[in-house]
Parts: C-alpha cells; structure tokens; sequence
C-alpha cells in the first residue's frame, strides 16, 4: 500500500515537473517570437524615418523654394522675406501700437478723406503712381490686377456702396497677421511702388525719388524727410529695393515699437 502511493506520488511530481518546463518554453518562445517580430518591424521603419539631407534632397528642396517664387514681385519679397515675425502666429496684432499703425495705412488708402476705403479710392491712389510715368505698360497692368484680385477676393463686389470702415479693416488685417499664408503675401504690392518712383529703374532710390512716394500718398516734404533718414541706416543717400521692401512689409507685420519700418507710411495716427 505505502509503496503504491510512493509511486503515484512520483508520477505526479514527474507531471508537474514537465508541464512547468512547457509552460516555460512557452513563455521563451513567445518572447523570441515578439522581440523578433518588433526588430522586424523596426528594420521596415528605419528607411522612413531617415531624414538625412543628400545631395538630391537638397536639390529638390532649392528647386520647390524656386518655384515658390513665381508670384507677382517675387523678385523682390523673395529677397525681403523674413521668417522672424512669422514664428508664433495665433494671438499677435493686439498691441495698441500694431492697430495705430493700421489705422495709419487705412488713412492713406482713404484717399478722398470720407472716412472709409472704397476700390475707387486704391484707384485713384495707383493712378497717381502710374502718373509719374516711371512703370511700363506690363507693370502698370500688373499692379491694377493685383489690387483688383485682392479686392474681390476679400471685399467682393466692386461697386460704389462697398465700403470698409478702420474697424473693419483691422479685423481683416488681424486675420492676416495670423495666418501664415495670407502674411507672406501683405506686402506683394510694395515692389510696384517702387518701380513707380524709381526714375532710372538702378534698384535704388534717393531722396528726390522718395519724395515722390509721400507726394502721392499726399504727405507733405517734412515727414519724407524724417521717414527717408531712418530708412537709409547706413546714411549713404539711397535706400534699395531690398531695405525698401523690408521696411515696408515690417510695418504691417512687426508689433516691434522700436522698428523704424514704423515711419513708412509716414507719422501714426494719434
């Protein structure tokens, strides 16, 4: 009797013993099959997440910047354009200082002084540059359609009941500052300026040629003045293309009360 059980009990033992060393080798195999099965998965990753830069993705990435710049004036934004105003768009254009300076440029696009811009006012404001007979037959006609496709665009019909108020325009120029694409664009009209007052079309400006900026937004000869002498920094007599579309495209985008982009629309409004 004691020997029968002593054998049952040593079968039992032998049971236990071999199912513990299967369950074992199971739970290795299940680890070599996951550790095995993630590696793979890792290798098939790897190529998608290299982002080395090679020859041929530099040139890829120099030809997409190429043809970005095939807008109109992208001669000259292209040479302006900074990213440091750019980086944290979302809640910018609050400051008192920012809306003053809107509030100016809408006073200078108001040409008839009634108190709101109507397309007839940006019109007349054109003609006036056009009439200095500095721009070509192209450029002229360059100019009339980009302010006309931004009118429609945003206002919608051109007629002579279509108007927008100072609060009206600052809320659309709010929209603008905090968008990345729309900002990029709020100075693509400023090149044509240019173009309008610079007589020999050499890419740079004196202040004779100045003069005639502020002439025809109808700003008188002393606040030329005090604009050209913090525009030209480095004090040579001229301000280029580059420095001209820069302080132009910083008045609209920078908050920066120490910017002298700030005087090129001439002085702010109270």
């Amino acid at each position: 009797m004691a020997f029968s059980i002593f054998i049952n009990s040593r079968r039992l033992s032998r049971s236990l013993i071999e199912k513990r060393q299967l369950f074992t080798v199971n739970i290795k195999d299940v680890k070599k099959d996951f550790i095995s099965n993630m590696y793979r998965s890792c290798v098939c990753a790897t190529p998608i997440l290299d982002l080395r830069v090679t020859p041929q993705t530099s040139l890829v990435s120099r030809q997409f910047a190429k043809q970005a710049n095939t807008k109109h004036g992208s001669k000259y934004s292209s040479e302006s354009e900074s990213d440091s105003d750019l980086d944290e768009p979302g809640h910018r254009g609050e400051s008192d200082f920012w809306r003053r300076k809107i509030r100016t440029f809408h006073n200078i696009i108001d040409v008839n002084k009634d108190g709101v811009i109507s397309f007839n006012d940006f019109e007349l404001l054109i003609e006036r540059f056009v009439a200095l007979g500095n721009l070509t037959e192209k450029h002229t006609q360059e100019f009339k359609e980009l302010i006309k496709e931004w009118w429609i665009k945003r206002w919608g019909e051109i007629n002579p009941y279509n108007l927008v108020t100072v609060e009206k325009y600052l809320e659309y120029m709010h929209h603008v500052l905090n968008d990345r694409k729309l900002v990029r664009r709020a100075h693509s009209f400023i090149p044509y300026i240019f173009r309008a007052i610079d007589k020999d079309q050499s890419g740079s400006i004196t202040f004779e040629e100045y003069k005639l900026f502020f002439e025809c937004l109808g700003l008188p000869e002393k606040d030329a003045i005090l604009a050209f002498r913090a525009i030209d920094s480095n004090g040579d007599g001229k301000i280029t293309i580059k420095e001209f579309v820069k302080h132009g495209r910083d008045f609209f985008v920078t908050e920066d009360e120490n910017r002298i982009s700030k005087y090129f629309w001439g002085p702010l409004v109270p």
